[in-house]
């Protein structure tokens, strides 16, 4: 009676550890791999992996579906996403923001029971990238830059204006007195010639 209490009591209570990430810190487009801190406790024959975060369905988007494929019952295994983040974020039609913590569930692949559970968060601090681990306490993750935010104004080039072109010279009174000097002396020297070639 005593060891079907336990027993019971145990179920109910699944295994936890932590999961580490590789890479730990990266973009949305890297394929994720994570390690779990234990093994799959018996009578567990699967795992799966659910994230849970901003835009997500509200059960958890999947992201690595269920499966017994390098499980191990004695340490630490790997488990794989499906897809990049950036896949899943635009399945749900949405932005990456903020944590997503996810979960490694170690069940029984018939009845459902979950036997353990390894959890660990991803933060993304912008839409494209992220770190492993969560939040601090008080801090949010950085918006994503608005448009008006990214497109600088392009500075007014100021032209100068041409300084206007120089005045003519007027001339001067020496060039007007030296002109008509030449013009009288140009008619005497015709009349002259004119007179002396005129026949008596």
């Amino acid at each position: 009676m005593l060891e079907s209490a336990l027993v019971a009591l145990l179920l109910a209570s699944p295994a936890s550890g932590t999961i580490t990430f590789t890479p730990a810190n990266s973009i949305d487009l890297a394929s994720i791999k994570v390690h779990t801190s234990g093994g799959c406790p018996a009578p567990a024959d699967g795992f799966y992996a659910v994230a849970r975060g901003h835009g997500f369905p509200k059960d958890g988007q999947v992201v690595t579906a269920p499966t017994a494929a390098g499980m191990s019952a004695t340490g630490g295994f790997d488990v794989y996403f499906g897809q990049t983040m950036a896949d899943f974020a635009a399945d749900n039609h949405t932005e990456l923001s903020g944590q997503y913590d996810v979960t490694v569930s170690c069940v029984d692949s018939f009845k459902g029971t979950v036997f353990a559970e390894y959890t660990g968060a991803l933060t993304f601090t912008s839409p494209k990238t992220y770190k492993s681990g969560t939040l601090s306490a008080g801090t949010t993750a950085s918006p994503a830059p608005s448009a008006a935010a990214v497109i600088e104004p392009v500075p007014e080039t100021v032209t100068e204006a041409a300084p206007p072109p120089p005045a003519p010279a007027k001339p001067s009174l020496w060039w007007l007195v030296a002109g008509l000097a030449a013009v009288l002396l140009a008619f005497e020297a015709g009349r002259r010639f004119g007179r002396r070639t005129r026949t008596p």
